[in-house]
């Protein structure tokens, strides 16, 4: 397993002040940051890769991991957990149905008997987020956390750009986020959702073909156009350098200075974790 994280003892929390814990599970990978809402500040990061275990294990590791961690046993004052997969849409408000959450999620995505399905409201977008949550998993976590706001990943990913962004940007921006094995993303245009939709991938050359298609179907100018990318991806890999071939201006997402961090977090790849550590503004 990989892990990531920036402490080396568990955490000394101070009763008089309030924390919150923002945590995400998917992709086999569990990850998760702690703020100190009084100061406004993270004061740790936790990053477990498990994707190398067999699937099946899963459930079980993903217990393990959480009742063996003593920092998750605190009370906090709030809790926000994501499950990050493929299978979330946005759905305009216009035609949201709460009543239909499946059926919405059914024309884009296979959805199993064990599968839970949620929604959270994205002001900014004026649209919902419908995304599925495994039960088991679910249940996990429940248990362990009664009190949980659940989101998705598509919520900070989308709010960041149309929130953080210049308002008087004509040109188009696009933001893409990477998973292990799947991409999201996102089309901006005049303050405007132009596309958003998510892509499987399994090398570099899948992520390229994906990205020009869409600049041939929107009629984008690359020279035109800036880029914005968070997730699992490497700086300087390979995929990095073929998109730096492609678009003139190409940024990794950098965390929100609406935030503090404790010295710790300079040490991490910022655009790896920046969609978890947006999220708490998100929702809360």
């Amino acid at each position: 397993m990989e892990t990531i994280k920036t402490f080396d003892n568990p955490i000394s929390f101070d009763s008089s002040k309030r924390y919150n814990l923002t945590f995400e599970i998917g992709n086999g990978t569990m990850t998760y940051v702690i703020l100190d809402i009084d100061e406004n500040k993270y004061i740790a990061l936790k990053h477990v890769n498990f994707n190398s275990s067999p699937e099946n294990e899963y459930k079980e590791i993903i217990k393990k991991l959480i009742d063996e961690d003593s920092n998750l046993s605190y009370n906090f004052q709030s809790t926000i957990f994501q499950y990050r997969s493929f299978r979330a849409m946005l759905v305009p408000e216009t035609l949201f149905d709460s009543n239909n959450l499946k059926s919405f999620l059914k024309f884009h995505h296979d959805i199993e008997d064990k599968d839970h399905i949620r929604f959270i409201e994205l002001k900014p977008a004026e649209a919902f987020v419908i995304f599925a949550v495994p039960v088991p998993i679910e249940e996990i976590i429940c248990l362990k956390f009664p009190h949980l706001i659940f989101a998705h990943p598509t919520v900070p990913f989308i709010y960041n750009a149309l929130v953080n962004r210049d308002k008087n940007e004509s040109l188009p921006c696009i933001h893409v986020n990477f998973a292990i094995d799947f991409f999201d993303i996102l089309i901006i245009r005049n303050n405007k959702i132009q596309l958003y939709n998510s892509f499987f991938y399994k090398k570099y050359t899948d992520v390229l073909y994906f990205i020009v298609n869409i600049l041939n179907l929107f009629s984008i100018k690359p020279d035109n156009t800036k880029v914005y990318i968070s997730g699992d991806i490497e700086e300087k890999s390979e995929l990095e350098l073929e998109l730096e071939k492609i678009f003139k201006v190409i940024s990794l997402e950098k965390y929100n200075l609406d935030f503090q961090f404790v010295p710790e977090f300079s040490n991490l790849s910022q655009h790896r974790f920046i969609n978890l550590i947006n999220l708490y503004h998100c929702v809360l």
